[in-house]
C-alpha cells in the first residue's frame, strides 16, 4: 500500500490560491489565521489582500455598541458584531479624551466638547482639531469622501475623509439655546480647518440634537431626518445648500430612522396599524420623496426585542444601518441590548431577518449607549490585536 497522501499539503499551494482561500474567511478568523504561520501572516498583511477582502466585507458592515457609565469609566464597555461570522467580540477599553458628547460614525469616534477630536475606531489614536466655530453638544456627525465611495475608502490609507458636523445644542447660562440652529461645519484634516456652511433649516429648530434626529449620507448628500417630526432635508456636499424641507411620514408611523443602504435610502420605523404594532422598512425615492414598503419585521422577532409587560415597550428601539444591513436593537439594559438585523439582497432586493446572539457576558449597566455601523479594515485590526476574537 502506498503511503502517498492523495491530499496535497496546504503549503504546496500557490500564493494566488492561498490568497483566494483566505479571502473567503470572515475577519475574526483571518486574525487567528494570521498567527498560524509566517507565510499566512505575510499574505494577510499585504495591502493587496485588504483590498481583495474589502468588497466582500463592505456590504456587510459591523455593528458597534458602546456602553458609557456616567461616574466610572472603568465600567465602560465596547462590543463589535461581525455579521459574516455571526459573532460578537469585545473591544479594548476606549480611552476617550476629557470632555463629553462621545459619538460614533463610519469608522471613527468623535468628541465635540470642549474641543472636537477624532480617532479611528480600532486604533484609539486621538487627533485634536482646531476649534469649531460653534461649540456644541450632541450634533450629527458624518464621514464622507469626495468620490462618494466611503466603503472602499474607509479601508484605504491614502484617501483622507472629511467630517461634517450638523445641528447640536449649546448652553447659555446653563440653559439650552433652542433658538440657535448652529452653522453646519465641515472639517478638512489636510488643512486642519473648518468651513462654515448654512445651518439646519428653521423647521428643525425645536429638535437640533441627535436625540431627535437621524442622518444618512447618500450620493454626496447629507440627509437629516426628524425621528418624531418626520421632517427631512438634504445638504448638498458640493454646492453647500439645503434642499426644501419636506415631511416623510408613512401611515401609522410613531417614530422612524433614515438609513443609507447600498443604492437606496431606507426609512425604518415603528408603526401602529390595524393589525397591531409593527416595525416596517420603506424604500425612499430621493428625488420625489415618495415611499414604498419593502419589509415588515416578523412579529415574533419584534417582540423578542422588548419586555412584553412594559406599557411603552417599543420606545427604546433604535436603528442603524449601512451597506445592505439594517440593525434594530433595544438600548435598555434589562434586556442586555437584544438586537436583530435585516439583510437586503443585492440581487433581488428581498429582505431576510434574523436575531443576533446575546452580548458576551458580563455586561455592565450603562447610562448611555452609542451605536453605529462601519465597514471594517482588516489592516487596522491586525495593527490592534488586543481585540478579543
Amino acid at each position: 500500500m502506498s503511503d502517498h497522501n492523495p491530499y496535497p499539503n496546504f503549503s504546496t499551494l500557490t500564493t494566488d490560491v492561498t490568497e483566494h482561500i483566505l479571502s473567503l474567511l470572515p475577519i475574526p478568523t483571518l486574525v487567528r489565521a494570521s498567527s498560524v504561520c509566517k507565510s499566512w501572516r505575510s499574505v494577510i498583511s499585504t495591502p493587496a489582500f485588504s483590498s481583495l477582502t474589502n468588497p466582500h466585507h463592505c456590504h456587510r458592515p459591523w455593528f458597534f455598541l458602546f456602553g458609557l457609565h456616567n461616574t466610572s469609566s472603568k465600567n465602560n464597555q465596547s462590543f463589535a458584531f461581525d455579521p459574516i461570522s455571526n459573532s460578537w467580540f469585545h473591544l479594548p477599553p476606549t480611552q476617550e479624551p476629557p470632555g463629553s458628547c462621545f459619538i460614533g460614525s463610519n469608522g471613527f469616534f468623535f468628541t465635540t466638547t470642549p474641543r472636537f477630536s477624532y480617532s479611528p475606531i480600532l486604533k484609539t489614536s486621538w487627533h485634536l482639531t482646531s476649534p469649531l466655530k460653534f461649540s456644541r453638544i450632541n450634533p450629527l456627525v458624518g464621514v464622507f469622501w469626495d468620490d462618494d465611495d466611503s466603503c472602499s475608502a474607509s479601508g484605504s490609507v491614502s484617501n483622507v475623509p472629511r467630517f461634517i458636523v450638523v445641528g447640536g445644542v449649546r448652553f447659555i447660562g446653563g440653559l439650552v439655546d433652542i433658538e440657535d440652529r448652529l452653522a453646519v461645519e465641515i472639517y478638512d484634516p489636510n488643512l486642519d480647518s473648518w468651513e462654515l456652511c448654512p445651518p439646519l433649516p428653521a423647521d428643525f429648530r425645536s429638535g437640533n440634537s441627535s436625540q431627535y434626529l437621524s442622518s444618512a449620507l447618500f450620493k454626496l448628500r447629507f440627509y437629516v431626518f426628524g425621528i418624531y417630526s418626520c421632517f427631512i432635508s438634504a445638504f448638498d456636499l458640493k454646492k453647500h445648500v439645503w434642499s426644501e424641507v419636506q415631511t416623510l411620514r408613512p401611515p401609522g408611523v410613531i417614530f422612524s430612522f433614515l438609513v443609507a443602504c447600498q443604492e437606496m435610502l431606507i426609512l425604518a420605523g415603528m408603526c401602529n396599524t390595524p393589525r397591531g404594532p409593527s416595525f416596517n422598512l420603506w424604500k425612499i425615492d430621493e428625488k420625489s420623496m415618495e415611499f414604498s414598503e419593502i419589509a415588515i419585521m416578523p412579529h415574533n422577532l419584534l417582540y423578542s426585542l422588548v419586555d412584553s409587560e412594559e406599557e411603552d415597550k417599543f420606545v427604546s428601539l433604535k436603528c442603524v444601518g449601512l451597506g445592505n444591513l439594517i440593525y434594530v436593537f433595544n438600548e435598555e439594559y434589562h434586556k442586555k441590548y437584544p438586537a436583530c438585523l435585516c439583510e437586503i439582497s443585492s440581487d433581488s432586493g428581498k429582505c431576510s431577518w434574523r436575531r443576533l446572539p446575546q452580548l458576551p457576558s458580563p455586561v455592565n449597566k450603562f447610562h448611555k449607549v452609542i451605536s453605529f455601523c462601519s465597514a471594517v479594515s482588516l489592516h487596522n485590526i491586525l495593527q490592534h490585536e488586543e481585540v478579543d476574537v
